[in-house]
């Protein structure tokens, strides 16, 4: 028999009848999916219901099955020959199709993103606390050592990368050493470096953390290397001036961020008489081999020497020489020492 030949006839019948598929379905109690599956040629009516079909469509089996009436027939083992056989086309279209879905699924499950989970690790190479840290979705295999985070994940490198990128861009961004890194101030850590290696079978993520605000503790040790000893005096490194002065750097720190002071105190004492050249206080930075006075409040002044409201100094062997001389009416040159 020619499943496809039985479709087509049942459903020319059934045009003629102007019958829907859900009508005749409906007329025979089963689904309009049946009807068309029938039609399609992808299956056949079962024998309890080739009888009743026959009489809707006012056919007989033998013309439905596309065969020639004769006594011996056995309509039930036609039938069931034809379903065996449906079935063995199924199976191996389902073995031809197993494999592409299959690839599908993997192809799918690479390079689709998922997003990620917060979840927290524990610190404990500098302090013992619990810190925040994005992980991709489906990941697993925790390793960590000292400053740095590991886990494994069989999705693909650049899907994992973004999402990486999308939790560290939720994050602070602070800058130094040229570099942009990501603070968290909740958990107090800066994450340096993230990156996805990926092999093969699966790829390997990976954080790169610091406790603390990363560019407060660079700061202060470049401004250290800079200038030797902080929160100390920076006398005048002429010693047979009448000037006096005393220029003060420091360090507060507030709300984990680096706030750096400074106070200036000038004097003239000829022998005679002390007067006040100056006394301010302000902020100051470093930048390259540049350290520059931002005067905030000026305290007291000379009323014939214009203070000006930045100081720039340029710092070499960590002495502090003013490029500017506003005092040059008192000293030829300005070195702090």
């Amino acid at each position: 028999m020619d499943n496809n030949k039985i479709g087509k006839y049942i459903a020319s019948l059934r045009k003629e009848k102007k019958l829907t598929q859900a009508e005749l379905g409906n007329k025979l109690f089963v689904t309009d999916k049946a009807v068309s599956k029938w039609e399609r040629g992808l299956s056949l009516p079962d024998i309890t219901i080739l009888e009743k079909l026959a009489d809707e469509l006012d056919t007989d089996i033998y013309s439905i099955l596309q065969v020639e009436k004769k006594n011996s027939i056995d309509i039930e083992k036609i039938l069931n020959d034809e379903r065996n056989k449906i079935k063995k086309e199924l199976n191996k279209k389902i073995i031809y199709i197993l494999p592409i879905i299959f690839v599908s699924c993997i192809i799918f499950f690479k390079l689709i993103p998922f997003g990620y989970n917060i979840e927290h690790p524990r610190y404990t190479h500098t302090e013992n606390k619990i810190i925040n840290l994005g992980i991709p979705k489906f990941s697993f295999l925790t390793k960590n050592n000292e400053n740095s985070y590991s886990y494994k994940n069989f999705r693909g490198k650049s899907v994992l990368k973004s999402e990486l990128k999308s939790y560290v861009n939720t994050l602070e961004h602070i800058s130094c050493n040229n570099t942009t890194y990501f603070y968290d101030s909740d958990a107090n850590i800066t994450i340096i470096d993230y990156d996805v290696k990926g092999n093969i079978i699966y790829s390997t993520i990976s954080y790169n953390i610091r406790n603390g605000n990363y560019c407060n503790e660079w700061q202060i040790k470049e401004y250290s290397k800079r200038l030797g000893t902080l929160n100390t005096f920076r006398t005048l490194y002429t010693e047979d001036s009448n000037l006096a002065i005393y220029f003060l750097p420091s360090l507060k720190i507030s709300d984990n961020k680096n706030d750096w002071v400074a106070t200036l105190s000038i004097y003239y004492d000829d022998g005679k008489n002390k007067k006040v050249i100056e006394k301010s206080s302000g902020t100051f930075e470093i930048i390259n081999n540049e350290l520059i006075y931002y005067r905030t409040e000026i305290i007291e002044h000379e009323n014939s020497v214009e203070i000006p409201s930045v100081s720039t100094f340029v710092i070499k062997e960590q002495k502090l020489i003013l490029r500017e001389n506003y005092l040059k009416d008192y000293e030829k040159g300005i070195t702090l020492k």
